[in-house]
């Protein structure tokens, strides 16, 4: 078997041995502290700590602004502690 044949053949079992895997069980692998996503406000959630009205800060559609406030989060930290399975960058080069 060829070196790359054999890192896919790899890759792929350990795949699938995480996809088996209970979200605890998941933790006890983690060789560092994590940041769980329940633990970040939505924007919704955020404003009405804050005391804010989404309406004072917000100029979208009424239809709009219900349902991006409440798939959005602000985070301000390490996001590689983020429990996520991927973080991708989908910024463009100023040229």
């Amino acid at each position: 078997m060829y070196p790359s044949n054999k890192k896919k053949k790899v890759w792929r079992e350990e795949k699938e041995r995480l996809l088996k895997m209970t979200l605890e069980e998941r933790r006890k692998e983690y060789i560092r502290d994590y940041v769980s996503l329940s633990t970040i406000l939505s924007w919704k959630e955020e404003m009405k700590s804050k005391g804010q009205n989404d309406e004072e800060n917000t100029q979208e559609a009424p239809q709009m602004k219900k349902s991006l406030s409440e798939k959005v989060s602000l985070y301000r930290g390490d996001i590689t502690l983020l429990e996520v399975d991927a973080i991708v960058n989908a910024g463009t080069k100023a040229l």
